[in-house]
C-alpha cells in the first residue's frame, strides 16, 4: 500500500509541477521536525517519535 501511495504522489508531482496542490503534496511528503509549537506540542511530538520507533522495531 505504501509503495502504491508513493507511486501516485510521484505521478501527481510529475504531471502537475506548478500547481499549488502539487507543491503542498511535495511539502507534506517530506516529513521534517516541526519548527514551532507549544511545550505541550513538543512533548506530544517526542512521545509520538518514541512510540513510532518502538512499533517499527517490532
Amino acid at each position: 500500500m505504501k509503495s502504491l501511495i508513493k507511486k501516485v504522489f510521484e505521478k501527481i508531482l510529475k504531471d502537475n509541477p506548478s500547481k499549488l496542490s502539487t507543491k503542498a503534496l511535495e511539502r507534506a511528503s517530506k516529513i521534517e521536525k516541526p519548527r514551532t509549537g507549544t511545550p505541550h506540542d513538543w512533548e506530544d511530538y517526542e512521545k509520538y517519535l518514541k512510540e513510532f520507533e518502538r512499533n517499527s522495531k517490532e
